[in-house]
């Protein structure tokens, strides 16, 4: 990791945040805005776009991985279920309630049109396309909620 902060950041409006991921050869930055409105004050919105550092490899291949976690009572699944083990093709809408926030959306978008995914010749491709989005829900010890990582790669075996 080179380098990663808050380049802006309002905490009533929202901020850009830079992540300088060397060992991955990417550069990320993740855009906040807050919508103002609601009984807590508002919606936040974040967009996350990576683009390949100076000394990538030419055939740079990422991930992103977005998780959520609730600590205490509460609930969160993904609207719509999903039997296809490809994943959801297009948007995803996960639900959730806790007694401080109510009932809570997130929505997953494919973004604009402009996002695009590769394309594989590799057999591997057909059974996990780059192009859908995954629900994985793992259920974990309030004190390991911080350690998603073990939990994540643990529970994508299983997947």
């Amino acid at each position: 990791m080179v380098g990663y902060g808050w380049d802006e950041y309002d905490i009533r409006r929202g901020g850009r945040q830079s992540i300088h991921d060397a060992g991955n050869s990417v550069d990320i930055t993740i855009d906040f805005v807050k919508v103002p409105g609601g009984q807590h004050g508002g919606s936040w919105a974040a967009r996350v776009k990576g683009v390949p550092r100076e000394d990538a490899p030419e055939e740079l291949y990422t991930s992103v991985v977005f998780y959520a976690a609730l600590e205490g009572l509460g609930s969160l699944q993904a609207e719509s279920s999903n039997t296809d083990p490809k994943g959801f093709d297009g948007d995803v809408k996960l639900t959730g309630f806790t007694s401080d926030l109510g009932s809570f959306t997130i929505d997953v978008t494919a973004g604009p049109d402009s996002n695009t995914h590769p394309v594989h010749d590799h057999s591997s491709y057909t059974e996990k396309p780059l192009d859908r989005t995954y629900v994985q829900s793992v259920l974990a010890h309030p004190d390991s909620l911080w350690q998603v990582k073990s939990a994540y790669s643990l529970a994508s075996m299983f997947y």
